[in-house]
């Protein structure tokens, strides 16, 4: 298939998904945010404990509110935030040379005023990492990891929320 003959295939496709209603979740259309960039603007989260926990907070605060929280917020989220660890790959002598690090976090989105659940859900991610003999570059990997299954979590809270605020349309 040559690149012209590939153009007007992807132009076709196109036009059959403005007619079909096609909206984005998140970005813009005909000038209008989607219903979940303005109903996130209104959300305000809830502290979440520990380093870890604060880290998911900042994540979220970045994919939900960017441009800084709502003075009189209309929804709360909270969030429960649980972590595990196994050694993976273990050697003769005892030694493991593989981490998991499992992240698990609980939400629910609450109306602001009275604390009403909307939404509840639970996000989860695993990640690995190498254990080596220098202990610095361990715990670099470690937080590595976690900062990855913490990114993964946030987006998939974040999903989570738009799908809910579509649905409520």
């Amino acid at each position: 298939m040559s690149w012209r003959s590939a153009f007007l295939v992807a132009g076709f496709a196109a036009s059959l998904l403005t007619g079909c209603g096609f909206e984005p979740l998140y970005g813009h259309r005909s000038g209008h945010s989607s219903a979940a960039v303005t109903e996130f603007a209104r959300i305000s989260i809830s502290p979440v404990g520990d380093r870890k926990g604060q880290v998911l907070r900042n994540a979220l605060l970045e994919r939900l509110t960017p441009h800084g929280g709502p003075a009189k917020p209309s929804y709360r989220l909270d969030i429960q935030l649980s972590e595990s660890r196994s050694d993976l790959v273990v050697l003769k002598d005892a030694r493991a040379t593989l981490a998991k690090m499992r992240l698990v976090a609980s939400f629910a989105l609450k109306t602001a005023d009275n604390g009403a659940p909307l939404s509840a859900g639970r996000a989860e991610s695993t990640t690995t990492f190498n254990i080596v003999t220098s202990e610095f570059a361990n715990l670099s990997a470690e937080r590595d990891a976690r900062r990855r299954a913490v990114i993964e979590i946030s987006d998939d809270i974040r999903q989570r929320l738009a799908l809910y605020f579509r649905s409520r349309r």
